[in-house]
């Protein structure tokens, strides 16, 4: 019988076999769900809770809407290391760019759905314009460099019409501005409504199309630029939506190597890929082959990920690393962000000292190389 870190080790090794290769040892680290809204805050989910409501138990129950010293203490650690060629560490969050707009949607009758920009969020939870020009001044400095999560990361037809058919949990979640209540009568790659591009039936295609180039726009106008990169939420992705990628003038979009697409009733079926693989409409598919989690449950250390660092960089494949904002958020509890950004330190320290030629990049510059050298 195989063991256990026998079989983990050959899960890290033949995952980096097919695809594109570089001698060059690339680190890039994709942070999802920037911009996104999840618990409104600490009170919010303090009370939801009393009222009897089966809240998210996961440490997504301290993911929060980013904060002024979310990204002043994540700069301080990613300006803490730099590669062989001067660089910083940089960081990729791949952001949402809208959120709902509860109260036009409540006077709808849940009827209509309306948004806001996530810059307008931001104001409305108090962050002030400090935390978006937070991110600009990442952006100038080189160490934040955004990518597109989706206009929403919201299952919104799906919610819109449970809450028509007056599911009392969550319209109370809903009067308090939370959206990701988990109710059992939503097929279980909805619950939480978070993957923006699940369906269950083709009448809801063209919404979500629409979306796609509507979050694009919005992304240009706010951050100066076309997006090079889309990551669908929860992995979630249907290859009808493809041509609105490539219309909207992106480049790389992110799959897994089996990727969901939903079928007839919302049920799912898989398809698979291989890095760098081309579309029929012109985008490049490209996946991930590390992870790093520091307040996961499971959590045991940097080991797993600088595991997959040297298997990736053993297949001489661009180290490509999967996080989450809430790693590295303090808004619900500033200890949550501390043991994220302990553990980011550390990271980068281990990384820098095992591999002095390293170069950090970000999602876009790291994939344009691969792409024009491969």
């Amino acid at each position: 019988m195989i063991s256990s870190n026998l079989f983990q080790s050959l899960i890290l090794n033949l995952k980096n076999l097919p695809g594109w290769r570089t001698l060059r040892k690339i680190v890039v680290i994709e942070c999802d769900e920037w911009g996104s809204i999840r618990i409104p805050s600490h009170d919010v989910y303090v009370n939801l809770q009393k009222s009897g409501l089966s809240m998210d138990k996961t440490r997504f129950r301290l993911d929060t809407l980013e904060t002024k010293e979310d990204l002043e203490q994540l700069f301080t650690v990613l300006t803490g290391v730099k590669d062989k060629n001067g660089q910083y560490a940089v960081m990729t969050p791949v952001t949402t760019m809208a959120n709902p707009d509860f109260e036009k949607i409540r006077q709808s009758g849940f009827t209509e759905y309306h948004y806001e920009r996530f810059t307008s969020t931001l104001l409305k939870y108090g962050r002030g314009d400090d935390t978006f020009n937070l991110f600009k001044e990442g952006m100038k400095a080189g160490i934040f460099s955004p990518e597109l999560h989706g206009r929403e990361h919201i299952t919104v037809q799906l919610w819109l019409q449970k809450l028509r058919e007056g599911n009392e949990g969550l319209l109370l979640a809903f009067k308090n501005g939370f959206v990701s209540l988990e109710i059992p009568e939503v097929h279980p790659a909805a619950r939480g409504f978070r993957p923006e591009f699940y369906f269950n039936n083709d009448d809801q295609k063209a919404f979500l199309m629409n979306s796609i180039g509507e979050g694009a726009l919005l992304f240009q106008e706010l951050f100066g630029y076309t997006p090079h990169v889309f990551v669908p939420s929860n992995g979630i992705f249907h290859p009808d939506f493809e041509p609105a990628v490539a219309k909207a003038g992106i480049k790389f979009l992110y799959v897994n190597h089996m990727m969901h697409y939903p079928v007839k009733d919302g049920n799912l079926k898989y398809r698979g890929f291989i890095n760098g693989q081309r579309g029929p409409h012109g985008l490049t598919f490209y996946t991930r082959n590390c992870a790093f989690e520091p307040t996961s449950e499971t959590y045991g250390g940097i080991d797993l990920t600088i595991n997959q660092i040297a298997a990736a960089f053993r297949w001489r494949k661009p180290a490509n690393i999967s996080t989450h904002r809430v790693n590295f958020a303090g808004g619900i509890d500033p200890a949550n962000r501390v043991k994220g950004l302990s553990e980011l330190k550390k990271l980068l320290k281990a990384i820098k000292k095992l591999w002095p030629d390293v170069e950090f990049m970000s999602a876009g510059d790291a994939l344009e190389h691969m792409r024009d050298s491969n």
